[in-house]
C-alpha cells in the first residue's frame, strides 16, 4: 500500500530575498508554519529539511527536522534528505516559497501517483519540482545527481520521468497561482 509523508524545504539560502524566507511573517505567523500545516493537514507526518543553522528554529517548535547532509547545492539536497529520512513510500516536497499553495491541491497531486510512481506538476514544458510528490525508490537518482555535475531540478525530473518514476501533472490554468514563488523582497504580497 502506498504512503505519503510531507517534506518542507527551508534550506534554501534567501540571498535573493535578504532574509530567511521560512521566517517571514504571513497573517501573524512565520511562513514556515503556514505550509507546514497544510501539510500537515494532509499527510500527518511532515518533515522540515533545512540548514543545520535552522535546526534550533524548528526543534525549538517541537517540529520533525532533518538537517541537509550536502550544503549549498540547492533543492536537491533537501530533496534528497526528504527522502532519506521518509516513513513512507512517497515524499510531497513543498517549498517554504510557495505561499498559495493549498492543501486541496496537494491532496489532488497525491492522487496522481501511482504505487510506485510520483507526480510532478508541469506547466508549459517546465516541472514545478518543489511541489511534486517523489517516490522512495528515486533517492539513487537524486544521490547520483548530487555527486555530478548535473544539479538542476528540472534535469532530475526529466531523469524521474524516463525511468518512469514520475509522471507528469499538467497545470490547470486556475491553479496557476497556487505557483506563484516568492523570491525578492518585492514578491511578498501584504
Amino acid at each position: 500500500m502506498s504512503t505519503c509523508n510531507g517534506a518542507l524545504l527551508c534550506g534554501g539560502r534567501s540571498s535573493r530575498m535578504g532574509r530567511d524566507k521560512a521566517l517571514l511573517e504571513v497573517h501573524g505567523q512565520p511562513l514556515w508554519r503556514l505550509q507546514w500545516s497544510k501539510l500537515r493537514a494532509v499527510f500527518g507526518e511532515v518533515v522540515v529539511c533545512g540548514r543545520a543553522s535552522q535546526r534550533a528554529e524548528f526543534e525549538a517548535e517541537q517540529v520533525r527536522f532533518a538537517a541537509d547532509t550536502e550544503v549549498d547545492l540547492g533543492p536537491l539536497s533537501g530533496i534528497a534528505r526528504a527522502l532519506e529520512t521518509a516513513q513512507a513510500s512517497h515524499v510531497l516536497v513543498l517549498a517554504v516559497d510557495l505561499p498559495r499553495m493549498s492543501e486541496r491541491y496537494l491532496l489532488r497531486l497525491w492522487e496522481a501517483a501511482g504505487a510506485s510512481c510520483g507526480a510532478v506538476p508541469e506547466r508549459a514544458g517546465t516541472f514545478e519540482g518543489l511541489c511534486a510528490v517523489y517516490p522512495v525508490g528515486m533517492l539513487p537518482l537524486v544521490l547520483g545527481r548530487l555527486s555530478g555535475p548535473e544539479r538542476s531540478l528540472q534535469s532530475l525530473v526529466r531523469l524521474g520521468l524516463e525511468e518512469r518514476l514520475l509522471r507528469s501533472v499538467p497545470v490547470a490554468d486556475p491553479d496557476l497561482d497556487l505557483f506563484e514563488n516568492w523570491n525578492a523582497p518585492g514578491d511578498v504580497a501584504p
